[in-house]
């Protein structure tokens, strides 16, 4: 296959990929896994450094090719977590409220 071809058949699966929430959900759970926002330097440990920068590499072409295809459905991805996260909070705080008046 051309390379250009491959190009384009890769940008349409990521496309494809990023229009499902379920999809969003599994590539930013890579990229957390990944530590993007992260350094990967463990003192006194290279090996477990070079660990965290290979899979630093690797979260960081995933969110280029995101960001490549498309700033706004990066933005999307963070903020869809965000909306999770504070969501639990939420429920987690009535969780507790609940049990406090009983």
């Amino acid at each position: 296959m051309k390379k250009r071809t491959m190009q384009k058949r890769n940008a349409a699966d990521l496309q494809a990929v990023l229009k499902l929430p379920q999809g969003r959900r599994v590539l930013w759970r890579l990229l957390q896994a990944a530590q993007v926002e992260q350094h990967g330097f463990v003192p006194g440990d290279p090996c477990a450094t070079a660990f965290h920068c290979g899979q630093k590499s690797l979260g960081l072409f995933l969110q280029q090719q995101i960001a490549e295809l498309s700033p706004l459905l990066l933005a999307q991805m963070r903020a869809e977590y965000l909306s999770e996260i504070t969501s639990e909070q939420n429920e987690i705080n009535r969780e507790s409220e609940e049990l406090h008046h009983v």
